[in-house]
């Protein structure tokens, strides 16, 4: 295997051609490497942006005697994934994110190569603009591009100079860039919006800025 190649999971696939037509010909993946080489291979790495992803058929419980029969470990480890693949329905709960450079432009590709996204590309709060698809195995992919939000996730103040991937506002994040407690960050609205800027009254500030972060998607949990 290629050393410069991050590898960050291995899927198992139900059907290895049906997943290569989906990773290289619709969502674009390169093979870096398969094995055996070939039309039918039972493991492939693949790169999508620098980024790998291994996958392979699965493993035949009745027939682990001879897969690493010199390492009993490791060949009892094989056997229980083998058997759990058998009894389960893959990918539960397990939601893999990919980067890519623009996602609008990679979304309208993998509709032109017959691809089904189950999601349409959009802005989330927390700075990615992303769109979901699930593979022939029944993998959930997510592809995102960060972008640069146009206010601040926790009080609504412009964000001028945001980079991509950025939230909050320096009001209210602490020195290392985290956000600020609710509390700190409530305070701060009260008195320095509500009050200093628009001129209200302490009590009046108070629920003005309560409703407006009940608003914020930092802490529409919290209201």
């Amino acid at each position: 295997m290629n050393d410069s190649s991050p590898n960050t999971i291995m899927l198992t696939t139900a059907n290895m051609k049906a997943a290569l037509e989906f990773y290289v010909g619709i969502c674009g993946f390169e093979v870096e490497e398969a094995w055996p080489e070939g039309d039918e291979p039972i493991w492939a790495n693949l790169i999508l942006n620098g980024q790998s992803m291994m996958i392979g058929a699965p493993q035949d419980p009745n027939n682990m005697e001879s897969s690493c029969a010199s390492n009993p470990e490791e060949q009892a480890w094989h056997l229980v994934m083998a058997k759990e693949w058998q009894m389960g329905k893959p990918g539960i709960g397990a939601l893999f994110y990919f980067q890519v450079e623009d996602v609008d432009s990679f979304y309208q590709r993998i509709c032109s190569q017959g691809g089904r996204p189950a999601t349409k590309p959009n802005t989330q709060f927390y700075g990615l603009r992303d769109f979901g698809i699930q593979d022939p195995t029944g993998y959930r992919l997510v592809f995102y591009t960060p972008v640069a939000m146009e206010k601040c996730q926790s009080c609504s103040m412009p964000l001028t100079d945001a980079k991509p991937g950025d939230m909050y506002c320096d009001y209210c994040t602490d020195g290392s860039g985290k956000l600020k407690p609710y509390e700190e960050v409530l305070k701060g609205t009260i008195q320095g919006y509500f009050m200093n800027m628009q001129k209200m009254e302490r009590a009046e500030a108070e629920v003005a800025a309560k409703e407006l972060l009940a608003k914020m998607p930092a802490w529409n949990a919290c209201s």
